[in-house]
């Protein structure tokens, strides 16, 4: 009957060795499924801030060859304006009237 017993208390003492290996075994396979998870979150994270940066600088390069294309077919009116007043317009004014104001005081 001893030896029953004995064997009894080998095998429940198995039992419990198998079933805190087991627990350890579901504790790490836990911890890291959270880890995985702590990941991918981090990754969506950065995913979405990629997404977001990339579509600023894609709208941002879209209005630079705008501007670019703007200026080029805009015709420049100024070039215009500065053709318009020549070297003649100088002879226009005497240097006379300028010498006689200073001669006369």
């Amino acid at each position: 009957m001893e030896r029953l017993d004995d064997l009894l208390k080998t095998v429940k003492d198995q039992e419990l060795v198998n079933l805190a290996k087991a627990n350890e075994i579901l504790g790490n396979i836990k911890a890291t499924d959270f880890l995985k998870r702590k990941e991918e979150e981090e990754t969506r994270k950065k995913n979405t801030l990629a997404i977001i940066v990339g579509i600023v600088a894609g709208v941002a390069i879209v209005a630079a060859i705008a501007y670019g294309l703007y200026c080029y077919f805009t015709p420049d009116y100024l070039e215009d304006f500065e053709d318009d007043f020549d070297d003649d317009f100088d002879d226009d004014f005497e240097d006379d009237f300028f010498e006689g104001e200073e001669t006369e005081n």
